[in-house]
């Protein structure tokens, strides 16, 4: 009699099959927040700042590291972890009616200040408000000022009322970096501002933006290789958070780009940057690190100082004081 065989019985959990840039933008994710907490340790500044109007290449210019609250309160809210913190804030006093992105941010300084995965955020050395209309804004920077003892600037972005940007309004913004922004990013970390250092980043922040751009309008082709509405917010993180201006961000659109099937005949470039040394024992496994080919040096070699003598319609506005 032959024995009886059981089934290979199928688990019904479905194996997720991650392309490289998610791996990619993971471990990005993961390495900053571990970098976060060593700076006490190595000593290098962190600024709080918001992703509208962030300044972040400025910030890593001065060898600063940027905390985004609102990444902290959406990687929370991903995690499940959301919850326990809005709970504190409430039980602290704070309205059921107020923004829970701020009682999510609030509620997790309250509990240690422990981040989304896991680790523990630094205090700032400055908090830098970057008012883009949100009023919510303000009243969340209000609120971490009474929790921190530390200098607080306030960079506000005017409202343009006819949908594009005026010469005052960057004169009108220039002068707040040149004069509030830059001088305290000197103060706390005992550096001179460098323009150079800052075009670096800017350029870096150029080709990093154009591999996005060309990700996004692949969804114009019939049919679309990309999810345009939930891709896009997931494709869009690196760039609105804590990479703008690194070369982890752009390895990390380079390898989104070659896995986006593009126009007919068309052939995603294949560049890459040097990874800094600290990121190499974790990122350099999936891009192969060479030197980077520089971009949009038209605007990045503007810098802040000559910013306002170009014209209006010159993408250097834009792109500088975003």
């Amino acid at each position: 009699m032959s024995e009886n065989k059981k089934p290979v019985v199928e688990s019904s959990r479905t194996q997720v099959q991650k392309d490289d840039s998610m791996i990619i933008q993971k471990e990005m994710i993961a390495e900053h927040y571990k970098r976060l907490e060593r700076a006490p340790e190595t000593k290098e500044p962190v600024v709080y700042t918001f992703v509208p109007g962030n300044l972040t290449e400025l910030i890593r210019s001065f060898g600063c590291l940027p905390v985004l609250p609102e990444i902290n309160a959406l990687q929370s809210g991903m995690r499940g972890k959301s919850r326990d913190y809005i709970a504190e804030a409430e039980k602290r006093g704070h309205s059921e009616d107020v923004c829970t992105y701020v009682k999510c941010d609030i509620g997790m300084a309250m509990a240690g200040n422990i981040g989304p995965t896991g680790t523990k955020i630094p205090e700032p050395d400055l908090l830098l408000l970057s008012y883009t209309g949100c009023y919510t804004f303000m009243k969340w920077f209000e609120l971490l000022r009474e929790e921190y003892d530390c200098p607080c600037v306030f960079l506000h972005v005017p409202y343009q009322g006819e949908g594009k940007i005026e010469p005052e309004h960057r004169q009108y913004m220039v002068k707040q970096i040149k004069d509030e922004v830059i001088p305290a990013l000197e103060k706390i970390s005992g550096r001179k501002y460098d323009e150079d250092a800052l075009k670096e980043r800017l350029e870096l922040s150029v080709q990093a933006e154009d591999d996005l751009v060309w990700v996004l309008q692949s969804a114009m082709n019939k049919p679309s290789p990309i999810d345009a509405y939930f891709g896009a917010v997931y494709y869009v993180g690196p760039i609105f958070s804590s990479f703008r201006g690194t070369p982890e961000g752009v390895n990390y659109y380079q390898a989104l780009r070659r896995e986006v099937p593009g126009p007919a005949g068309e052939v995603p470039r294949n560049e890459e940057v040097l990874l800094e040394p600290e990121l190499r024992p974790t990122l350099g496994q999936h891009p192969r690190p060479q030197m980077a080919r520089l971009r949009g040096k038209d605007f990045a070699e503007q810098g802040i100082r000559e910013c306002t003598d170009v014209a209006p319609e010159a993408p250097v506005t834009v792109d500088v004081l975003e």
